[in-house]
């Protein structure tokens, strides 16, 4: 038998559930497939199995894979992006002497960059560039954010360079967030075929995010503190550039689309086999192809522990014979072959694409009103935008999938940010505040830094080991609930009370905001993201992928947004001497402690009840938007993408 059936080959993206194949074992007792190169590694160095959370990701998607994500996601979104991130205060309050409002505004500019990249997903799922939709995308952001953070660093030091700076920063971000989304889209395809050990590769991934945090505010806080925040700019530039290597080589292991476009049609016919028959192909067994001998057989059903795991909703039973499915696809290109139209999956998903330029265009606006707007111009943009997205998603998304959607931006938007408060709050000296806390940059951006991220590490491995077998609900209720009473120490510390009862300000910034609020936050997001791991559909990770991350950033942008409308009008704050923060305590208390209550009753109507093990019904995620089945409708055709010339399964199988 040839190595590849020895060790369970998957269909590459073909998803269709069975039981489970030939495949090799780590022990006796062990079910599941197991990728060759992870057998191999395992037989030369024993312990890496039992490596906490890396030793069960990389059994399914092999060492290769698994440590390419992770070095890319270590450099770019932890390292690249913190540094860039923990330099703003530094250059904009120090350098370019913008005031707390102006800051307040560019805070939010940073997520924007992350809110915008459904454009570069839809692009990359329609127009394979070189024969790949991901590959090449994230070499060309790895350069174009190198070069923006490098014209950042080179900026002048004066207050006219601010929305420079500022636009700098969203584009480099942005090229960050392209690498982010469409790295979402490749292991996205992954879960799915592996949903169980789902959760241990994306905890893996934000383990290594928040350690390169780690590292990132260890270097920026002195470097700000000793007037040189450009050198960690400089180096956020070097290690974007650096993971253009990744890329180049193809260490993810990326197929080449015309590939992947063969194994989706594959799924689909196959689906719409099954719809057609009265069989229930989870419970009672499924289609599969012996390539051996060329007949069709039922697989067996799952094994009752299978079963209770969660179960491999996608996992396929074959290896995809390009000589017996015989898939005559036409490939279309322009400009010269450098492109690739994928033209079945645009047709498909018309209108989760419209949906995508919809919310680029949005993001957009809120970020030149960000920068330029007036006060009541960002306050109606604000409300404006945010009620198009809500409403076309929910005509232009299948209901289920928005429900999960509106719920990120929902979650977002009601913990109101107050960022450009609380910072100059923590790092005011003695002359604008003569009793304030007096952080040092170095102090807030990297001590309190490293022990929120060492706290985010242990919201990461308590969901890879505790709420991943609980449901999405009482996760998600849990802990917004925590988080809330985690704002109660700013609150102790804006008034003060602290000293009163003999606690220190850096302890108590310590074991409030620095510990309880990153746990929470972390068992907050994770839950989310491993949802939509679940919720893309087929051919269009990338692009469903990018609209339900973006729009969750979408909210905490509107969030910031709205804060600091609430800082120009509500309750304004004077960071000039002599300061006034007097109404930091009204904010803290409107925007952390009572608005963020009202995203729990939501998530019991927004969010699935199913374990986070559990698998998503196959209906609710391949369902129809509203607008698309009118765009049906309207075009008479029952089906929404092009077919290929393919030829039909055999008739024994197309019997059954």
């Amino acid at each position: 038998m040839p190595d590849d059936q020895q060790t369970g080959n998957v269909v590459n993206g073909g998803d269709v559930p069975c039981s489970a194949p030939p495949q090799q074992k780590l022990e006796e007792d062990d079910e599941g497939y197991v990728h060759p190169d992870t057998a191999t590694l395992f037989d030369a160095f024993p312990f890496m199995r039992h490596f906490p959370i890396f030793g069960t990701a990389v059994v399914p998607f092999g060492p290769k894979c698994t440590m390419s994500l992770g070095v890319v996601y270590i450099l770019s979104k932890g390292l690249a992006r913190t540094l860039l991130n923990a330099s703003r205060y530094a250059m904009f309050m120090k350098k370019y002497g913008v005031t707390t409002a102006v800051y307040q505004r560019i805070s939010g500019i940073g997520s924007m960059g992350f809110s915008i990249k459904p454009l570069t997903a839809i692009l990359s799922d329609t127009f394979a560039f070189f024969g790949y939709t991901k590959r090449w995308y994230m070499a060309v952001s790895c350069v174009a954010g190198a070069v923006c953070a490098v014209v950042y660093g080179l900026l002048p030091f004066k207050s006219s360079s601010a929305g420079i700076a500022g636009g700098m920063i969203f584009i480099s971000v942005f090229c960050i967030a392209n690498i982010d989304v469409l790295s979402e889209g490749h292991y996205s395809r992954l879960i799915k075929r592996h949903p169980v050990p789902g959760a241990d590769l994306i905890s893996w991934i934000w383990a290594l995010i928040m350690v390169g945090a780690i590292i990132a505010s260890a270097i920026q806080g002195p470097l700000s503190d000793l007037g040189r925040p450009t050198v960690g700019i400089f180096i956020s530039a070097g290690l974007q550039a650096f993971c253009m290597l990744f890329f180049i080589f193809n260490w993810y292991g990326e197929k080449k689309n015309l590939v992947e476009r063969k194994e989706d049609y594959l799924f689909l016919l196959k689906e719409a086999q099954m719809r057609g028959t009265d069989s229930e192909p989870i419970k009672e067994g499924v289609l599969g192809y012996d390539s051996t001998t060329n007949k069709s057989k039922s697989a067996a059903p799952y094994p009752e522990p299978f079963a209770q795991n969660g179960g491999n909703e996608l996992v396929s039973c074959v290896e995809l014979d390009h000589d017996e499915i015989e898939c005559d696809f036409v490939a279309t290109t322009c400009m010269c072959g450098i492109f690739g139209v994928n033209k079945e999956v645009i047709f498909r998903n018309v209108s989760i694409a419209v949906y995508g330029v919809i919310m680029t265009a949005g993001v957009i606006a809120l970020t030149v009103l960000n920068i330029t707007g007036s006060t009541y111009e960002l306050l109606y943009g604000c409300i404006g935008i945010s009620l198009i997205l809500c409403v076309t998603g929910f005509l232009c998304i299948p209901i289920t999938i928005m429900k999960a959607n509106f719920f990120g931006w929902f979650q977002q938007v009601s913990y109101i940010l107050i960022s450009g408060g609380t910072d100059n709050f923590y790092m005011s000296d003695a002359a604008c505040l003569p009793d304030g806390p007096h952080f040092t940059q170095t102090f807030y951006n990297t001590v309190g830094s490293v022990i929120g991220n060492a706290a985010g590490l242990i919201g990461v491995y308590m969901f890879a080991r505790v709420f991943s077998k609980q449901s999405y609900r009482v996760t998600l209720a849990c802990t917004i609930l925590v988080q809330v009473l985690a704002s109660v120490f700013d609150i102790i510390m804006v008034q003060r009370w602290n000293l009163y009862i003999g606690i220190p300000d850096h302890a108590m910034y310590i074991m409030g905001d620095a510990i309880v609020y990153e746990v929470c936050y972390m068992l907050n997001y994770m839950p989310l993201n491993m949802l939509i791991s679940r919720l893309c559909p087929k051919g269009c990770e990338s692009t469903m992928f990018a609209i339900l991350a973006s729009f969750s950033n979408m909210g905490s942008s509107t969030s910031s947004t709205i804060g600091a409308i609430l800082m120009e009008t509500v309750w304004p704050l004077s960071s000039s001497p002599p300061c006034d923060f007097s109404n930091l305590r009204w904010l803290l208390i409107v925007g952390h402690l009572i608005t963020p209550l009202i995203a729990i009753p939501a998530v019991f109507v927004l969010i699935p009840g199913t374990r986070i093990c559990d698998p998503i019904d196959p209906r609710d995620v391949e369902a129809q938007s509203i607008f698309q089945t009118w765009l049906n409708k309207f075009t008479a055709t029952s089906d929404t993408h092009a077919k290929p010339q393919c030829k039909s399964l055999p008739d024994s199988e197309e019997k059954q």
